[in-house]
């Protein structure tokens, strides 16, 4: 990747340039996994929209929204998410023949670098603690709605001033928090982890105004994320 932030914008929107989403501009939503629906309004990601995920597992929470449309044809860009191995991608569902993997943008290139990919990327993931202008900031969050990218952030930083958020009404769209997470498969001290129960509330703005709250495996025993109550089910029946 290019050593200097204006450099890999101007190289990202080159490759952009070149990708097409496969999946349709006119649809106002994107698919997720069914075990994800109850968290977003309509059960599905709306075009234009951000998302922030705070809490213990929140990568991993990211990965699984952008499973679904991945697996529809959206093309994902990871930013500056180095703890995202691409086997980590793929057993998360994503597929890697449609993915962008960025390194972490230059101090002060982070907006310039996300807005490359919108409008030819459908989802883009990007880590906390990357800090840019309020200006900025609401020319990138018009440009999502203009052109139907969905901004998936990760983390607890706040990614500009808090008068951004109070005066313009642009902060998130999503506000998902994963509020318990507990490992699974460990006995007296010994064993192998197999799953994580976890439990995410979700609220935020306009129609995502109403608290929703899921429990759910992340991963589940089989990698992808799985319901809590069909988990139980099955167990019962081998068992």
């Amino acid at each position: 990747m290019a050593s200097s932030g204006s450099e890999t914008a101007a190289l990202l929107d080159m490759v952009a340039q070149q990708t097409t989403p496969l999946a349709l501009a006119h649809e106002q939503t994107l698919p997720v996994l069914p075990v994800l629906e109850g968290l977003l309004p309509g059960g599905a990601l709306r075009r234009g929209s951000t998302v922030e995920i705070h809490g213990i597992g929140a990568t991993s929470l990211a990965l699984a929204l952008a499973a679904q449309p991945s697996a529809a044809g959206s093309w994902t860009a990871l930013v500056g998410v180095p703890s995202i191995g691409l086997m980590a991608a793929a057993e998360a569902g994503l597929s890697l023949n449609r993915l962008f993997v960025v390194r972490p943008p230059t101090p002060g290139s982070w907006s310039d670098v996300v807005a490359s990919l919108v409008g030819s990327v459908d989802v883009i993931v990007v880590a906390g603690g990357h800090r840019a202008g309020s200006g900025d900031l609401r020319r990138l969050t018009a440009r999502l709605r203009e052109r139907g990218s969905v901004l998936i952030r990760v983390g607890e930083a706040p990614w500009s001033s808090s008068s951004f958020k109070a005066t313009s009404g642009n902060g998130a769209d999503v506000h998902m928090r994963i509020v318990s997470s507990k490992w699974e498969g460990l006995g007296d001290g010994h064993g192998v982890l197999h799953r994580r129960r976890v439990e995410v509330r979700a609220d935020g703005r306009g129609a995502s105004a109403r608290p929703r709250s899921v429990k759910l495996f992340l991963p589940g025993s089989n990698g992808a994320p799985e319901p809590v109550e069909l988990a139980s089910v099955a167990q019962l029946l081998v068992s």
